[in-house]
């Protein structure tokens, strides 16, 4: 059986736990973190779960870097506080810069196995970050813009009152308010959408106002909670569940890019992944409008790893 270890147990690395806890892939789940009393109360919170006949018997317990030796998969979802006045994932840059470095520096000396999977916020230059510490780039994964792509998928299914698992859709770019979401890639069970309205007599759907609150949505989520933590997760069991099985799934990632001429940068593309990390970014044919917002989306990231660098 697989190692997981865990790093950073606030409110999304603490439901990451919960979650992982339930797909019955790992034998053993090291938690970390410099609160040591968070994370060893943590592991006995979800050991006391396992008495349940529906939770396995998993071996989880605080622990420290060297425990991460044969770890398969590490998820890093450290942060520094987050200001529940302010959902502007952009301003932990600066702070997260120093905390992401010195995480990765620290799994590279024990490891160069696992497939890390970054969480932290702003997670594109943390990607770009990550990847200036001697580790391989295939097994550095962002979870970029998979969360948009999930709530993009769910807003035109309610739109059409429809499954969202009917709904073909992704959205590339920054995870953030640079989310481009990819019309002229949406169809509905392979239909595309002007064919499928037609043939279910439903009402057209308006592009511009979806598109403007795919953001928004997670702004609404975050001012009513003071966080987001629970699709997230579910974002990451997917990751892990996807790359564990070997299933070489496809969905929105973000690692280092070099695609479309916006090289030295990292931003969400669709993405196969295997259980070696990833295999391919997949550089996809846009229409004008496309290109230029992820253009756009290229220069703000740069822009906040220019300033979380100062």
């Amino acid at each position: 059986m697989s190692k997981l270890g865990i790093i950073g147990l606030g409110k999304v690395g603490t439901q990451v736990l919960t979650d992982v806890q339930q797909l019955n892939l790992f034998s053993e789940i090291i938690l970390i973190d410099d609160r040591a009393d968070v994370a060893s109360g943590e592991a006995l919170d979800h050991i006391h779960s396992q008495g349940l006949i529906n939770t396995a018997h998993i071996k989880i317990r605080s622990g420290v870097y060297q425990d991460l030796t044969d770890a398969d998969f590490i998820v890093i979802a450290a942060s520094e506080a987050t200001d529940k006045n302010n959902g502007d994932r952009t301003l932990l840059a600066q702070g997260n810069h120093d905390i992401i470095k010195g995480i990765m520096s620290q799994i590279a000396e024990v490891t160069q196995e696992a497939v890390v999977i970054l969480i932290s916020n702003p997670v594109d230059s943390m990607v770009y970050f990550a990847n200036q510490i001697d580790y391989p780039a295939h097994k550095i994964i962002g979870t970029g813009t998979a969360l948009e792509t999930s709530r993009f998928k769910t807003i035109i299914a309610d739109h059409y009152q429809i499954d969202p698992n009917n709904v073909e859709a992704f959205v590339i770019g920054e995870h953030g308010q640079h989310a481009i979401p990819v019309w002229s890639k949406v169809h509905i069970h392979g239909m595309e959408l002007s064919e499928f309205e037609a043939l279910s007599d439903r009402p057209a759907i308006d592009k511009s106002h979806i598109s403007s609150i795919i953001n928004e949505v997670s702004m609404d989520v975050f001012y009513q909670k003071g966080w987001t933590n629970a699709a997230i997760s579910k974002v990451t069991s997917f990751l892990i569940q996807s790359i564990a099985l070997d299933q070489r799934t496809i969905t929105p990632l973000t690692s280092l890019s070099s695609e479309y001429g916006l090289e030295d940068g990292a931003f969400s593309l669709p993405t196969l992944i295997d259980k070696k990390g990833i295999v391919q970014r997949f550089a996809i044919t846009l229409d004008k409008e496309e290109e230029r917002e992820l253009k756009e989306a290229y220069e703000y990231i740069r822009q906040t790893i220019h300033t979380a660098q100062q």
